[in-house]
């Protein structure tokens, strides 16, 4: 049983990650921002940093603000991603990018 759910959640996982890399390698339209903490092959253009400090030891709390904060940019990616803590508070930070579309017609 046990064996059998670790690898159903194996394989949603490995599907989830073949989604994501088909999406950034083809092209397809996204939604929202994607976290990374590697850089892009893409050309992009900076938009600022996003930067957040939580007293919880909670990634997911950092990363939604990361996400908010990209998002009011106008951000596509969070790219650089570091996170650290510190005297009991988490932080995170990143770069906000926004894709360069090529002109299709060159």
């Amino acid at each position: 049983m046990i064996k059998k759910r670790a690898v159903m959640i194996s394989i949603s996982v490995l599907f989830s990650l073949l989604f994501s890399i088909y999406g950034l390698v083809s092209g397809a339209e996204k939604k929202g921002v994607t976290l990374t903490t590697a850089d892009l092959k893409q050309d992009y253009e900076i938009l600022g940093l996003v930067s957040y400090r939580t007293g919880e030891l909670n990634p997911k709390k950092i990363n939604d603000e990361l996400t908010k904060q990209a998002e009011s940019m106008g951000a596509d990616y969070v790219i650089g991603i570091t996170y650290y803590n510190n005297a009991g508070y988490l932080y995170g930070s990143g770069t906000a990018v926004k894709l360069i579309k090529k002109d299709k017609k060159n």
